[in-house]
């Protein structure tokens, strides 16, 4: 061992030496706490839910009383099937437009204001968002509030997600693949269909998912700018804010439980994805090793997901 080094070693600070060997555990224990942090009150209303008397306390036996309460309420349904038909309208304009928007971004000079410009509904708070945006609509364009105000606050907070997960799938995407296959006659829509849509898939079914779960679970906007019916959240809110209900937990621990499931399959789909392309990009190298004289590229297959 060298002098400096064994300078080093009798220096180090002792907080230097606890990380090094208890590094990983207290890693392990801060994503395990951050983890119960984030899922144990959804998870709590979960249980709420199924207690037989309706009082807010862990369950003391299981009943579904609430959830049958919950089904026949005729206001109820109508509020789940227009968040629904809004969630769907939300994640197809919003999925198309980040499409767009990633496309194009490839071809301007000014990325950063581009991407500034996106992404700024995320760090505004949504009740100023949807107030203004109601000011807007209503005083100065004369629209009243109704289904079509809702959508577009909607889109307004799906569009930056969806816009972030196209994008950064696209990274993924080399512009000399697209160039070759222009160059050997394809028009650019052959080229997108052919080159960049099996590898970008899996970020636009993400951006698709995660734009129906805000829009299904979107409440501050929607506050300002729905017109005739209640959206979930609203619903929700209406109950909460006279008196908490026993349904009220049943149809929190509904919306709780889609919303992970959605989320679960997402990130499902993309660590299936994303195996099924580092599988076939080193069988595609294992073949370029069998042939002999074969030249070696970058290129990795692509996989279809």
């Amino acid at each position: 061992m060298s002098a400096a080094e064994t300078a080093r070693t009798v220096h180090r600070h002792p907080l230097e030496v606890f990380f090094e060997k208890h590094g990983m555990k207290v890693w392990k224990g801060f994503v395990g706490f951050f983890i119960l942090y984030v899922l144990l009150p959804p998870l709590l209303l979960v249980a709420i839910s199924f207690e037989p008397s309706g009082v807010v306390r862990m369950p003391t036996g299981f009943s579904l009383k609430w959830y049958d309460v919950m089904i026949n309420d005729q206001a109820l349904q109508g509020a789940l099937l227009k968040s629904i038909i809004l969630a769907f309208l939300t994640t197809f304009v919003a999925t198309f437009l980040a499409l767009q928007a990633a496309i194009g971004f490839r071809k301007t000079k000014h990325k950063t204001l581009v991407i500034a410009v996106m992404i700024l509904p995320i760090f505004l708070p949504g009740i100023i968002q949807g107030f203004s945006l109601s000011i807007v609509l209503n005083q100065f364009l004369g629209v009243e509030r109704n289904f079509w105000t809702e959508l577009a606050g909607h889109v307004m907070w799906a569009l930056p997600f969806a816009f972030l997960v196209v994008l950064t799938s696209m990274s993924s995407v080399h512009r000399e693949w697209v160039l070759a296959a222009l160059d050997l006659g394809a028009n650019p829509w052959r080229a997108f269909k052919d080159i960049e849509y099996p590898i970008i898939k899996p970020g636009i079914t993400s951006a698709a998912i995660f734009s129906f779960v805000l829009s299904f679970n979107e409440f501050n906007r929607t506050f300002y700018l729905y017109g005739l019916g209640e959206t979930l959240p609203i619903y929700v809110w209406n109950r909460i804010f006279v008196a908490t209900s026993p349904q009220t937990f049943a149809i929190s621990a509904l919306t709780v439980i889609l919303s992970l499931t959605l989320i679960g399959l997402a990130t499902w789909y993309l660590t299936r994805v994303g195996r099924v392309a580092k599988e076939t990009l080193q069988e595609g190298l294992a073949e370029q090793q069998d042939v002999p004289g074969a030249e070696r590229t970058r290129e990795p297959a692509v996989a279809d997901g």
